[in-house]
């Protein structure tokens, strides 16, 4: 994960809270600039997404899960 702030490559992990059986958020720091980040991470269900090998990311299938934050 790169940092918004500078683009350092790597942020790293200063604390994960488990707010739910299904989710997890996590504090992310970038060594470089100090810059924070939340992310939350959720399971979903079997069939949303698929990684293809040699890929850097998933990709959404039709009809996946869609969360927006304002």
């Amino acid at each position: 994960m790169r940092c918004a702030q500078c683009d350092h490559p790597r942020l790293r992990v200063d604390r994960t809270y488990a707010d739910t059986a299904e989710t997890i958020t996590r504090c992310r720091i970038c060594p470089n600039c100090g810059y924070k980040v939340f992310t939350v991470e959720v399971e979903l269900p079997p069939g949303t997404a698929r990684h293809q090998h040699g890929a850097e990311s998933l990709k959404r299938l039709p009809g996946g899960l869609r969360v927006h934050f304002s």
